[in-house]
């Protein structure tokens, strides 16, 4: 028996391992040259001088495990091959050696010892069978080994287990003094919302969040795609106008501001009710903007929501100062001088108290 060179089929190897294939070979080889498909050990250790006795030995037993050979009266047999072959038929061999799973199938106690092992409780395992057995089925899968299969389906659900039980306890609701993250303004601001705009959606975000009491661990990420959303609805409605302008006595907003105001909820109606003391705020301060369109439909969602709030639980004197922050802005060169002229919040509000009165609002 002597062959210098083997040439070992990938397959072979993938279906039976590198050292059974090996010795297949070497033994298919014998078969075709001899007629013989018995060997001794003797017989087969002098083809294979580079695996020491022990190695051998474990190589056969396996191949006589999956039912390649089988041993009689002291010497290693062949299974049977179809004349003519080359070679056994790997692919023939794979599903020979494989079988389908039994629906009664359950894990033994040997292999639920070894789950054990990996920190995963005999509960988890067999609350999986089920599925492992339903999964098998629709694929119509068969193996040679269902429980080292079942080991690794249920050493993934365990991890999957892990993964979402630590996103899990990253939840929380959101808390009144929460602000986005760094990394959140930069994106926002990069996109070319103003810094201004970003500042004064944070308290209504914060209400609509914690008004559902809704747990989440990428807050920042929520209220990025909120600000787009209310950009985007804001610049359909600023005015074609690059210099900023006081508000004039007659000022009316355009169509496209009652467009925009339709996704808000809130009716043409209420926010024509409001234009007048809107005026009447921004004519006293005498400050100037780019778009009055999209300052006052702040100030109408604002009032909007103080409506809808009064007979609740929030405080009206909060709405008040979330009212006013709607109003707040960056002073452009136009209004330096009433900028210079800085009031606290509470005489803002005894001025437009004032003002109330005296035009009867």
């Amino acid at each position: 028996m002597s062959k210098d060179n083997l040439i070992i089929s990938k397959d072979a190897a993938k279906t039976i391992g590198l050292n059974e294939a090996v010795l297949l070979e070497i033994l298919n080889f014998n078969y075709k040259a001899t007629k013989r498909d018995s060997f001794t050990l003797e017989e087969i250790e002098i083809e294979t001088p580079f695996w020491e006795e022990n190695e051998l030995l474990k190589t056969l037993a396996n191949l006589s495990a999956k039912g390649i050979i089988k041993t009689f009266k002291g010497a290693y047999c062949l299974v049977k091959q179809q004349e003519n072959s080359e070679r056994g038929s790997y692919s023939e061999l794979k599903i020979r050696q494989t079988k389908e799973l039994k629906e009664d199938w359950l894990p033994e106690s040997e292999l639920l010892e070894q789950i054990t092992e990996y920190g995963i409780p005999d509960e988890f395992a067999l609350s999986h069978v089920d599925e492992f057995k339903h999964l098998s089925a629709e694929k119509n899968e068969r193996h040679h080994s269902w429980g080292v299969k079942f080991l690794r389906f249920v050493i993934k659900k365990w991890r999957e287990q892990e993964v979402t039980a630590h996103k899990l306890s990253k939840r929380k609701a959101i808390s009144k003094d929460w602000v986005p993250d760094e990394e959140a303004f930069n994106i926002l601001i990069k996109a070319g919302v103003d810094g201004d705009f970003i500042e004064r959606e944070i308290p209504e975000f914060i209400l609509y969040w914690g008004e559902r009491n809704e747990l989440s661990d990428i807050w920042s990420s929520k209220f990025i795609s909120h600000i787009r959303r209310q950009w985007a609805k804001t610049q359909n409605i600023v005015e074609n106008t690059d210099l900023p302008s006081p508000i004039s006595q007659d000022w009316h907003p355009n169509e496209d501001f009652y467009d925009v105001l339709l996704l808000t909820g809130i009716t043409k109606e209420f926010a024509d009710t409001t234009i007048g003391e809107f005026i009447l705020y921004w004519k006293e301060t005498g400050q100037s903007h780019n778009s009055w369109n999209s300052k006052f439909l702040q100030h109408v969602k604002y009032q909007a929501k103080r409506e809808q709030n009064l007979s609740g639980t929030q405080n009206p004197g909060e709405l008040d100062k979330r009212i006013e922050a709607s109003w707040s802005t960056e002073l452009t060169k136009n209004s330096e001088r009433s900028a210079n002229q800085s009031s606290t919040k509470e005489e803002r509000r005894n001025n437009l108290k004032k003002l109330k009165e005296k035009y009867q609002i």
